[in-house]
């Protein structure tokens, strides 16, 4: 393996360069694929330096760098921590300036197994992402090879985008070069991307959009309001789409975007249409639709969503009702302005679901009767 690891192109045997440069190539994949296969403890602790090697080699070709990178991200999910980051995080420095974007995204996807495991360590290369991924998106610089239904390599973007997730304090210190470049490649992101008439196109595109409005939602209050507010209308449209996997996708990051103070509102805007996601045929479609409520849920509007899901679960499915009267019973506690119709709504789950109401829960309503001999909540119990 070792031999053939390191057997580079000008080794090749004698007669046509080319072709032994192409034949060499060849053994140096087989043997990467090879030693990534097997990835016993021993034999990463006696070849990873080889590796390295081969990945940063001026002489390797494109194919034997994307191969050593995918090897060597093998290795680092067999082995963690076998790379020191602030040794090796030049190194992916130097990789991220190469033009070849196949070998970008072997790096990239090495760099975010190693950014999860040592976040600090790799920090500095946030600059270099931001600089490949506003060649993608603002400047369409692709080759004809990377495009995908007239989108430059999303696979590349998605990376991209979900190693700068690892850093929520990206754009809190606004002194930064990069800042202002990430902030209108995330926002071109979102103002241009739409549904397509291509299911491809469209799911390529989403993938691209949702993954923007996930680091925005890592951003959390660092980030612009007008971008959040953004995000929070683009997802409104989407979960209204008739298609579920975009209509899910919707509702799940809606849920997590709300949780940022002072975004709630923007989600309450769409409560009406939250609440008919709530009867889709689609159990996880419904599920998600329940999060959202949850979480957009507070004294102004408490009473009428509460209302609404008591309503839904008569006929609600058995999978989502014990999560439902969960759900119901904790709304009704932490929003109730009357106690009256805090009782009733605990009445109703009983009466309606009764096999899937906890102890807990009626065990609290009771408790919150006999400690209130105050008034005639009692007698009306």
């Amino acid at each position: 393996l070792k031999a053939d690891l390191t057997a580079g192109p000008g080794d090749a045997a004698r007669g046509k360069k080319a072709k032994g440069a192409v034949k060499n190539d060849a053994v140096q994949c087989l043997a990467l694929c090879s030693l990534a296969n097997i990835a016993g403890l021993e034999l990463i602790q006696a070849m990873h330096v080889e590796v390295q090697r081969v990945l940063v080699a001026p002489s390797s070709t494109e194919q034997v760098r994307k191969k050593a990178a995918l090897c060597l991200l093998r290795l680092t999910r067999t082995s963690p921590n076998l790379l020191s980051g602030r040794e090796f995080a030049p190194r992916v420095a130097n990789l991220l300036q190469d033009q070849h974007l196949g070998v970008l995204t072997s790096v990239m996807s090495l760099l975010s197994c190693l950014a999860s495991q040592q976040t600090p360590e790799y920090e500095g290369l946030i600059p270099h992402v931001v600089h490949i991924l506003s060649k993608l998106v603002m400047k369409k610089n692709c080759a004809r090879d990377y495009l995908y239904y007239r989108t430059p390599s999303p696979w590349l973007q998605i990376k991209l985008l979900k190693f700068l997730q690892l850093y929520p304090n990206a754009i809190e210190n606004n002194t930064a070069e990069y800042t202002s470049q990430l902030i209108n490649v995330v926002s071109k992101i979102m103002i241009e991307t739409d549904v397509s008439e291509s299911i491809n196109k469209s799911n390529a595109d989403h993938a691209i959009l949702f993954e923007a409005v996930n680091l925005i939602v890592v951003w959390g209050p660092t980030c612009p309001v007008e971008m959040r507010e953004g995000a929070m209308k683009i997802l409104g449209k989407f979960i209204s789409v008739r298609e579920p996997n975009i209509r899910y996708l919707g509702l799940m990051t809606m849920a997590k975007l709300a949780q940022i103070e002072g975004s709630v509102e923007g989600a309450k805007k769409h409560q009406a249409t939250v609440l008919v996601s709530l009867k889709d045929a689609d159990i996880s479609v419904r599920r998600r639709a329940l999060d959202l409520l949850f979480v957009i849920c507070d004294t102004d509007n408490a009473e009428r969503i509460v209302d609404e899901l008591v309503a839904h679960l008569v006929v609600a499915d058995a999978s989502i009702r014990e999560e439902m009267v969960l759900k119901i019973a904790i709304l009704a506690e932490k929003y109730a302005t009357d106690l009256r119709w805090y009782v009733d709504t605990i009445l109703k789950l009983i009466s309606i679901s009764g096999d899937y109401v906890s102890d807990p829960i009626w065990h609290r309503v009771v408790q919150i009767v006999t400690n209130h001999p105050q008034g005639d909540l009692q007698g009306y119990a």
